[in-house]
Parts: C-alpha cells; sequence; structure tokens
C-alpha cells in the first residue's frame, strides 16, 4: 500500500460524519443564544430541535456511564415541578406554564455542551471554536444593538419592561435586549485576561479580537443605560485589575467592607453624585446614581432604590411563610403571598421553597466549582471566580434562571474562553 493510500485511508477512519454534524449545530446553537437578530428570526422552535439533533449526534455514555452529580442536581431540580405540574400549581410570574418550564430549561442546557467537550471528550479545539464564534456573535450583536439603540434610545427600557410583540419588533432589528446586555457584562470581563495576562498560547491575534470584542460591549453597555450592568461590569473590571490571587481577593473583601464601615456616608455619596454627574445626557443612569448618593448621605434609601429591597424582602419573607414547598405546594398559603418578580433565588425560594429550589443551588455550586477547580493553577483561575461571583450576587437581585442567555454565558462562554487559542490549531 503506498503513502498517498495510507493517508486517505488515515483520513477516511478519522473522519466522523455524525460528529461533524454535532459541532455544527453545536455552533448554530451558539448563534441563536448570541445574537440577538438571528434568534429573533428563526425562533425557539428550532432551537429546541437542533438541541435534539445535537443530543442525538453526542456520544450516549457522556450522559450514561460519566454522569456527575452537578448535572444530576439539575436534573432533579427540572423533576421537582412535575408534581406542580400535575396538580396544574406551576406558575411563575407572568410567564405561561409551558413558556417557564421552557425558560428553566434554556438556562442550563449549556451545562450539558460544557460536560460534553471539555469533560468527557476534552476537545480543545472545538471548545477554542465555540469560544471563537461566540464571540464573533457577540461581535456582531453588540454593533447591532449599539447603532440601534442609537436610532431609538427607548428601546432599552422597552425591551425590559415592554410585552413580547414589542421585544420581537426591537430583536428584528438587531438590538439586544435585558438578557442580551446583561450576559455581556459576565463575557466581558474575563476578556481582559487576554490582554492583561501574558501566557504562551495567547498571541497578538488573540488579543486583537479580544480588545475588539471587548470594546464593542462596553459601548452597547453604556448605550443601554442599563445601571446595574454598568455597576457590575465596572466594578468586575476593578477587581480583576487590582486583585491578583486568592489572597488578594480575600484581601479585597475584607478592605471593601471595612470601607463602607468606616468611610463617612457623605464621602461616598458625593462620589456617587459625581458619577452621576458624568451622565448628564442619560436620565436612567443618572437618576439612579442619585439614589444611590441619597442613600449614603441622608442615610435613608432613596425611592428606586427603598422600592427595590421591599421587592426583595417581600419574597424572602413569602420563602419563610412558605419554606418547604412554597406558595404552589401542599402547605402554602397564596392568599397574602408578596413576590417582588426582581431576584431570580429568593423569587424561586418563595414560589416552589426548598422543594423546588435546593437542587438547583446545589447543581449551580457543583458546576461553578468544577469549573475553578478544572482552572486552579492557571492564570484564568481568579477572573473565573470574580464572574463567578457576580453571577451569584446577580442572582439575588434581578431575574436569573429566565434569562437563558446568562445561563449560557456562565455555563458555557466563560469557562471556554480560555480555549480560544486552540481554535486556530488545525488539530
Amino acid at each position: 500500500m503506498t503513502k498517498s493510500e495510507i493517508s486517505i485511508l488515515n483520513k477516511n477512519v478519522s473522519f466522523n460524519p455524525v460528529d461533524k454534524i454535532n459541532k455544527i449545530v453545536c455552533i448554530f446553537l451558539c448563534a441563536f443564544v448570541c445574537w440577538p437578530y438571528l434568534s429573533s428570526k428563526v425562533g425557539l422552535l428550532l432551537f429546541i430541535l437542533l438541541f435534539g439533533t445535537w443530543l442525538l449526534t453526542t456520544d450516549y455514555k457522556c450522559f450514561v456511564d460519566h454522569l456527575t452529580v452537578d448535572i444530576i442536581m439539575i436534573g432533579c431540580w427540572l423533576v421537582t415541578f412535575f408534581p406542580y405540574i400535575i396538580t396544574g400549581n406551576f406558575f411563575y410570574g407572568a410567564y405561561s406554564p409551558r413558556a417557564a418550564l421552557l425558560l428553566f430549561f434554556l438556562f442550563i442546557c449549556g451545562i450539558l455542551i460544557t460536560h460534553y467537550y471539555m469533560y468527557y471528550k476534552k476537545d480543545f479545539q472545538m471548545l477554542g471554536k465555540i469560544a471563537l464564534f461566540s464571540l464573533s456573535f457577540y461581535a456582531i450583536a453588540s454593533l447591532q444593538t449599539y447603532l440601534g439603540l442609537k436610532k431609538y434610545p427607548l428601546a432599552s427600557r422597552m425591551l425590559a419592561v415592554g410585552d413580547e410583540t414589542i421585544k420581537q419588533n426591537y430583536h428584528g432589528l438587531g438590538i439586544g435586549g435585558f438578557g442580551f446586555v446583561y450576559s455581556s457584562v459576565f463575557i466581558i470581563i474575563p476578556l481582559i485576561y487576554f490582554f492583561s495576562k501574558k501566557t504562551s498560547t495567547n498571541n497578538v491575534w488573540h488579543k486583537v479580537i479580544s480588545i475588539i470584542v471587548f470594546v464593542m460591549m462596553l459601548l452597547m453597555l453604556f448605550r443601554a443605560s442599563y445601571t446595574i450592568a454598568l455597576l457590575f461590569t465596572l466594578v468586575g473590571i476593578f477587581l480583576v485589575f487590582f486583585i491578583r490571587g486568592k489572597k488578594s481577593l480575600i484581601v479585597g473583601v475584607l478592605f471593601a467592607v471595612l470601607f463602607l464601615i468606616f468611610i463617612p456616608g457623605d464621602l461616598i455619596g458625593s462620589f456617587f453624585i459625581h458619577m452621576a454627574n458624568l451622565f448628564q445626557e442619560n436620565d436612567t443612569i443618572r437618576v439612579k446614581f442619585l439614589d444611590f448618593a441619597q442613600g449614603f448621605l441622608t442615610e435613608s434609601t432613596g425611592a428606586q432604590t427603598s422600592y427595590r429591597v421591599q421587592l426583595y424582602l417581600s419574597s424572602f419573607q413569602t420563602f419563610l411563610d412558605n419554606p418547604l414547598f412554597g406558595i404552589y405546594g401542599p402547605f402554602g398559603n397564596q392568599m397574602n403571598a408578596v413576590i417582588g418578580g426582581h431576584s431570580g433565588w429568593l423569587d424561586l425560594m418563595a414560589y416552589y421553597g426548598l422543594f423546588g429550589s435546593l437542587p438547583l443551588f446545589i447543581g449551580i455550586y457543583l458546576i461553578l466549582r468544577r469549573q475553578l477547580l478544572f482552572y486552579f493553577n492557571h492564570p484564568y483561575f481568579i477572573y473565573l471566580l470574580i464572574v463567578n461571583i457576580l453571577f451569584i450576587v446577580f442572582g439575588f437581585i434581578n431575574p436569573t434562571i429566565t434569562i437563558y442567555e446568562i445561563g449560557f454565558s456562565i455555563f458555557v462562554i466563560v469557562p471556554t474562553l480560555p480555549f480560544l487559542p486552540y481554535a486556530f490549531l488545525k488539530k
């Protein structure tokens, strides 16, 4: 047999059409989540069909012989809703039961993708392609959103609180909504890794790609004017530049606590006033910063902050009144239940108690712990740790489990970013 024949034979043996389909479908799944314009055009039904195709083309041993505790706990979380569905007591805010269950699944489905490529197959090249294509789609969507919001300044508010018809109209114009903007926060922070850390795998092209995406996302975030998104972004950027290791992170947290305790309130209030003055042309952000300033200057919370706190406390109080199965459970009391609707974790606890929330919390803890252990001795560890902490905090102050873009960014994109250099390797 000649060398050319051997070469052809080796290529035929190594080529796996099912595996090829599996990877192509995975890229389409990334495009759907990361590019609002595309998702608005194709709809959720196609995403579900594609995800089903992806599952059918995976190696089934991954989910049979190599099933991990974190995935089992996430599966148990979805199963806990079956008794509520059977008895007709499955509800979540303004969402229909079908929509809520679908959004819950979309929030966690990315966990299977990372488990398959990162931990089971250890296909670093595919992880690199996921990172590369996801960043590319986010860059395109950020540019579209920035230009769209420049033309329609009120679109960001309408996308946050408007009805579905309005949201779809703006998405059809390429303008990303609440989920896209907030998921960008968790991606823009670890992007700094590529142009702040010198490693053997990161070259100038990786830095160029990351800087371009970083700038586009940052411009989009400022144009969108979501105050909490901007605060989380600025805090995350500050932390990654000033915290260099695990010890410095602990010191930084202690310093922040001592700062809030001992620094005069009027000094902090003055800082927020100066921040508000930087956004004279943006009333949404300016009012929010002034609201924060009032809390420190007058020792009483501003109107917006006070309203938010009341929403969180109402959800927590409802949970305390119905701790086991929530308001829709066998011992639940729906008559006097008040749920704020602004806290992902507290709202879930209020609706379904420990029975319907604890498996999710345990699963997320194990997943984030698994990610951190994977990068424990890697320079990316501190970036990942900061993002995970911000994600947990975010879940207390904003809707989370119905925002599938956030789940995909935390469970898929953020842990695969360091593999970006592998996307350019031939093998």
